[in-house]
């Protein structure tokens, strides 16, 4: 039964995952379901991806939705899904890497009038990007589809996922992003959670690392001192905990923190119909396997504990900080991934340097010839 608008409660926004698949491989993949390519998840079919979002819909007065993966546009139905949430009113968000992006689908896009699209750049140019993404081409394929989209009207948001190994490029990313027109910059640091905690050594960035890519950051902002003409606005869409980070010393650089538990936290949708706390998270809210159970009342999903209790807990490290009840530690779904729960230990950006022990792991894994390796291009 459909909840009456009057009664319906405001959700912020919810990202929904298309699909598992994806033609990338991304080392820092936040979905556990990379390791066989999306293959034991697969996809939903249109129908009961329309039927999802109209169960939501029916519930909850939802600003926007994220649309996502996998890569969205891998999906064979991702427009009709596009065009159940246009009719519905309710504002679109997508994110991908751009490489199915032609001027064919942009064009298709277009009419849309979607807020964004979110593509991401990992280096300046293409060994590095590739890399970190899982395989040749993928750099190229990319740039070609902001061009696309840029061509065709639809605006495009630049991402850079900050890694240890890109850190002092970061700079020279936002250079291409510029080139490109793209002024709008999502700096999505590195937090290790599904496929990526294989990747925990290779890529967590320290505090020096993420010093510096900041730094460089900001000097492309108007406070950075970047003409206002040409200046970029610039986000960092990952919780930065200011214990690790001098966040202070950087101010054209806009903070966040874990927005679970509050008015502007973005639930997540699997493309096994299983709601989280956000996408990074594995636990399903609830207990819930798929919202589309008939049983499953939406509105008692707001009201369940993985969501009301997540900031009554703070990790003992952050006893007493200033910033405890905003902060809470940092990513909760890195330290649940990495160190085994989400509120009793701080985001491992912050452990890696307060425990000896997980810092010595981290530097014998780095140590391993048998360890997955990138190539790191200096700048």
């Amino acid at each position: 039964m459909a909840t009456s608008p009057a009664a319906r409660p405001k959700v912020y926004s919810v990202a929904l995952e298309l699909t598992a698949y994806c033609n990338q491989k991304c080392l820092y993949c936040y979905n556990e379901w990379r390791e066989d390519g999306g293959q034991g998840v697969g996809a939903p079919d249109g129908g009961t991806l329309v039927a999802r979002v109209d169960k939501m819909l029916s519930a909850w007065d939802v600003d926007h939705l994220t649309i996502t993966g996998g890569e969205p546009f891998a999906h064979k139905e991702v427009f009709r899904l596009l065009d159940r949430v246009r009719d519905a009113g309710v504002g679109i968000q997508i994110i991908s890497n751009g490489g199915l992006i032609d001027d064919k689908l942009a064009a298709r896009l277009a009419p849309y009038k979607v807020r964004y699209v979110q593509v991401t750049l990992n280096a300046p140019t293409a060994p590095l990007h590739d890399d970190h993404v899982g395989g040749k081409g993928h750099f190229d394929a990319t740039i070609e589809g902001i061009k696309a989209m840029k061509r065709h009207g639809v605006p495009v948001v630049g991402c850079c996922v900050v890694t240890k190994q890109n850190a002092h490029l970061v700079g020279e990313v936002l250079t291409v992003f510029k080139e490109l027109g793209v002024r709008q910059i999502a700096l999505s640091r590195f937090s290790p959670a599904g496929y990526a905690t294989s990747a925990v050594a290779t890529l967590l960035p320290s505090r020096d690392d993420l010093m510096v890519a900041f730094r460089q950051a900001d000097a492309f902002t108007v406070e950075g001192g970047a003409p206002k003409e040409s200046a970029m606005r610039i986000s960092c869409t990952m919780p930065v905990p200011p214990c690790a980070v001098e966040t202070e010393e950087i101010k054209g650089v806009q903070f966040g923190t874990c927005p679970i538990g509050t008015s502007m936290q973005e639930l997540a949708l699997g493309p096994d119909g299983k709601l989280k706390n956000c996408t990074l998270h594995r636990t399903a809210i609830g207990g819930v396997a798929d919202i589309l159970d008939p049983s499953v009342d939406m509105l008692a999903l707001l009201k369940a504990p993985e969501i009301t209790a997540y900031r009554k807990e703070s990790p003992e490290f952050c006893k007493g900080c200033l910033h405890e009840k905003t902060c809470m530690g940092g990513c909760g779904a890195a330290a649940e991934w990495v160190l085994g729960h989400a509120r009793r230990f701080p985001d491992p950006v912050v452990f890696q340097h307060v425990d000896d022990e997980f810092s010595a792991r981290l530097e014998a894994e780095r140590a391993d010839p048998k360890k997955r390796r990138l190539e790191v291009v200096h700048g």
